[in-house]
């Protein structure tokens, strides 16, 4: 890592500091200079203003969410698999990331309107890629789900939730809380086991008729 970059990466973690602490408009930009150990002027070479640290860490967190849920697409198989895989991606990014997935839900309207239509679009894409999955596991069989939009929000607004109480010291670990989620979302998406072989049999002749 350059000095440049090293420097960048010490904003941005006295920013969620900072901000997780005090607030985005209660944190002066001193501060933030002082905590990442640079002169206050030395940090607008490397955003050119506070605002652009908080839309970094918004961007940064919207874009790793995204790239899990698109893993979760490419490399599994089945409906029951890319969701067990994406609910548990996103759990552990909660409890991995706690401070930025508490600043992303305290600090949205401390974006410009510019940066919060972003965000917002962003967030709207992510909800929907992960409704896609719930459908893709209605269209097969194997999920039962009367409302899926509703039954998406549920999801993931119980998933994000782990980022508010999770301790790393607490009675189970990340990847525990992750897999007891798991099994906890299947129950509420009415997983049908009895019905997976068939879906994985179904599977190739849907991929190619999306292909076309």
């Amino acid at each position: 890592m350059s000095d440049n970059e090293d420097a960048a990466e010490r904003i941005r973690k006295a920013a969620i500091a900072l901000f997780k602490t005090h607030g985005y408009h209660a944190t002066p930009v001193r501060a933030l200079a002082e905590v990442a150990k640079i002169e206050a002027g030395s940090l607008y070479y490397h955003f050119p203003s506070k605002q652009e640290i908080l839309f970094d860490n918004f961007v940064r967190t919207m874009d790793m969410l995204l790239e899990g849920l698109a893993r979760a697409v490419e490399t599994e198989s089945t409906p029951r698999r890319r969701l067990r895989v994406a609910v548990r991606n996103h759990v552990l990014f909660h409890t991995r990331r706690q401070d930025e997935a508490f600043i992303s839900h305290t600090e949205i309207r401390a974006l410009s309107e510019q940066n919060r239509r972003e965000i917002l679009a962003k967030r709207d894409l992510y909800e929907e890629r992960f409704c896609e999955l719930l459908r893709a596991g209605v269209e097969a069989g194997v999920f039962h789900i009367p409302d899926v939009r509703l039954t998406n929000i549920a999801i993931l607004t119980m998933c994000s939730g782990v980022a508010d109480w999770f301790l790393h010291d607490g009675r189970l670990d990340e990847e525990s809380v992750a897999e007891r989620y798991v099994e906890m979302v299947e129950r509420l998406v009415g997983y049908s086991r009895s019905t997976e072989s068939s879906d994985r049999k179904r599977l190739p002749a849907r991929r190619r008729k999306a292909r076309r």
